[in-house]
């Protein structure tokens, strides 16, 4: 039988390798965090449990809070901002019902629920550290940005005009998200989480473009 030659693998770039290092230190600061908590967990433990030396990680992220604010745009605001863009488009936008289905649906997923926990403990240190606040800051601006630009888009696609600034609004629907998961966190069975649906449609229906409410039904939640 011929020897065959089996064709050796391409060598990675710098930049490729440099990226696998990188998305291996954030899946493995997801791990840790989990397991110790923010307080807990350390450059160090991180980079062991991605198989790395501290200086590796050090050549990718100059501290665990920058990871930290990478994990939550990677996991969690990337599902926010897909969220926001679809509700750009006309052709896929949700109705609020839906709205409050899908943000139920990211504190009902396990993933979700830990990386909640996680900004709970940022939330927590963010009086304290300035660049905790600035980490905060940072994910509610964006979030708030696209979030304003799909109800401009919504508004203009109606032939209608807001009746607050479309960035208030965003605000509003931020608040309502936040304020939901922080009661259904500590007390699930009092704040179940169909809540987002019922409580999106009903806080804000009066709110949407006039022809976006058309044909519009709520449909009472079931206990």
């Amino acid at each position: 039988m011929a020897n065959v030659k089996r064709k050796a693998p391409a060598r990675l770039t710098r930049a490729e390798q440099q990226a696998q290092t990188r998305a291996a230190l954030l899946d493995a600061g997801a791990r840790v965090f989990v397991e110790r908590g923010f307080l807990g967990t350390s450059v160090e433990a991180i980079a062991a449990q991605a198989g790395y030396t501290r200086g590796a990680f050090y050549s990718n992220f100059r501290s665990k809070e920058e990871l930290f604010a990478e994990l939550l745009q990677d996991r969690v605001y990337s599902l926010y901002r897909e969220m926001a863009e679809t509700s750009a488009d006309a052709a896929r936008r949700p109705t609020l019902r839906e709205v409050g289905e899908q943000l139920a649906a990211i504190q009902a997923d396990a993933e979700g629920s830990w990386l909640f926990r996680l900004w709970l403990e940022l939330l927590a240190h963010a009086g304290r550290d300035s660049q905790f606040r600035q980490i905060a800051a940072g994910f509610w601006s964006g979030n708030r940005a696209l979030s304003a630009h799909a109800i401009e888009e919504a508004y203009a696609a109606a032939g209608d005009s807001s009746p607050v600034a479309a960035e208030d609004l965003a605000t509003a629907m931020i608040a309502l998200d936040v304020g939901l998961a922080l009661q259904h966190f500590v007390d699930p069975d009092a704040v179940p989480l169909d809540l987002y649906a019922d409580l999106y449609e009903l806080l804000f229906e009066s709110l949407e473009p006039r022809r976006a409410r058309v044909g519009s039904r709520r449909t009472p939640r079931r206990r």
